[in-house]
C-alpha cells in the first residue's frame, strides 16, 4: 500500500493533462450534444409520454436546467437551443477551457435532466463534463490546442489527476455492467442475442450493410463470434483502464473500433463519439514527450525547471517512468 500511495502521489506530481488528447476528448463531447441538438426538434428531444406534458421535464433537480428557466421566464426555448449550440461550438473549437468547462457542463445537464427519454450517452457526458471542471479551471491557455507556456500548479495538478482516476473509475463501472450484466441474459450465454440484435427492426443493422453481414448471421459460429466477441471486448476495455499509459492508448484504438462498428451497424453515433471522448480523457498526460517536445519543456511537469534547478538538471527527471496506474 506505501508503494501505491507512493506511485500515486509521484504520477500525480507529475501529471500534465494538457494535450492533445484531452482536446480531442473535450471537443468529440461537444460534438456528441451539439449533434442530438442542431438535428433533434423539440419534439424529439421533450416528447409525450405518459404523465409528462410535451415540454421539458421540469421535476426536482431538472428545476435549475437552462430549459426550465427559460420556461418559467416565458423566454422561447429556441433561446436555450442557440445558447447552447454557442457553446459547445466555443468548447469543440478549443477556445478558453478554463471559462468554458462550466458553461459545457451547465449545457449538458441541463439537457440530460430535461429530456423525457434521456439515453446513456447524456448521462455519460454529465458526468464527464463535471469531472473535466477540475482540470480545465487552472488552464489559462487561449486555446486548447496550443501547448502550455507554464506548468499547472501544484494543488491544480493532483486536482487533475484525481478526476482523470475517477474518469477511468465511470469507465470501468461502464464497461464491467456491460459485459458481466449480459451474461444474466440467456441469449447472451448461448451466443445468439448478435443475431436479434443486428436484425432488431428498430436497432438492427443498417440496409447499406446488411446483405454482407446476412453472411455472418446465418452461420452459427459467426453469430456466436460476434456475441461472445462483444463480451470480451468490453471486458478487456474494463481491464484496460487499469493499466498504464501505452495500454489505456491501445483500449482507445479498440474502444473506437468496437464503437464505430456499432454506430455503423446500428446507429448510435453520438454514444459512440461520447465514448472515444471518454478514452482521449483518459489517455490524456499519459503519453511519454519526443525529443524535440522534451527540449522545450512544455509537456510534462518533471521538464519544467523547479525554481533553483539549473536547466542540464532536469534530464534525469524527464527519464523517470509513466506509472499512469491505480
Amino acid at each position: 500500500m506505501r508503494r501505491l500511495w507512493a506511485d500515486l502521489t509521484r504520477t500525480a506530481d507529475e501529471f500534465e493533462p494538457r494535450g492533445r488528447p484531452l482536446a480531442a476528448g473535450r471537443t468529440l463531447l461537444a460534438l456528441a450534444s451539439g449533434c442530438l441538438l442542431a438535428l433533434s426538434p423539440d419534439q424529439a428531444l421533450f416528447p409525450r409520454t405518459a404523465g409528462v406534458t410535451d415540454g421539458p421535464v421540469c421535476d426536482g433537480i431538472g428545476r435549475l436546467s437552462m430549459w426550465c428557466l427559460a420556461e418559467s421566464g416565458g423566454v422561447n426555448l429556441l433561446v436555450c437551443r442557440v445558447i447552447a449550440l454557442v457553446v459547445l461550438t466555443l468548447v469543440a473549437l478549443g477556445y478558453r477551457p478554463r471559462w468554458t468547462c462550466v458553461p459545457h457542463w451547465y449545457v449538458t445537464y441541463s439537457l440530460s435532466v430535461t429530456m423525457a427519454l434521456p439515453d446513456a450517452g447524456e448521462q455519460v457526458i454529465r458526468i464527464l463534463t463535471l469531472l473535466l471542471i477540475p482540470i480545465c479551471l487552472a488552464d489559462d491557455r487561449r486555446w486548447q490546442w496550443r501547448r502550455p507556456a507554464r506548468p499547472l500548479p501544484a494543488a491544480w495538478r493532483g486536482r487533475a489527476y484525481a478526476a482523470q482516476l475517477f474518469v477511468r473509475v465511470l469507465g470501468v463501472t461502464i464497461y464491467a455492467e456491460a459485459s458481466l450484466s449480459k451474461l444474466a441474459v440467456p441469449a447472451w450465454r448461448d451466443g445468439t442475442a448478435g443475431y436479434y440484435w443486428l436484425v432488431h427492426q428498430h436497432y438492427g443493422s443498417a440496409l447499406a450493410v446488411q446483405p454482407p453481414l446476412g453472411t455472418v448471421l446465418h452461420d452459427r459460429i459467426g453469430v456466436s463470434v460476434v456475441t461472445w466477441g462483444a463480451l470480451a471486448v468490453e471486458l478487456t476495455l474494463a481491464l484496460c483502464l487499469f493499466g498504464s499509459g501505452r495500454v489505456r492508448r491501445t483500449g482507445w484504438a479498440l474502444a473506437v473500433s468496437m464503437h464505430g462498428a456499432i454506430a455503423l451497424l446500428m446507429g448510435f453515433t453520438t454514444f459512440a463519439m461520447t465514448m472515444a471522448g471518454l478514452w482521449a480523457i483518459v489517455c490524456a498526460g499519459a503519453g511519454r514527450p519526443r525529443a524535440t517536445e522534451a527540449r522545450t519543456g512544455l509537456d510534462s511537469p518533471a521538464a519544467y525547471p523547479k525554481p533553483g534547478t539549473a536547466l542540464g538538471e532536469r534530464s534525469q527527471d524527464r527519464e523517470q517512468p509513466d506509472s499512469g496506474q491505480f
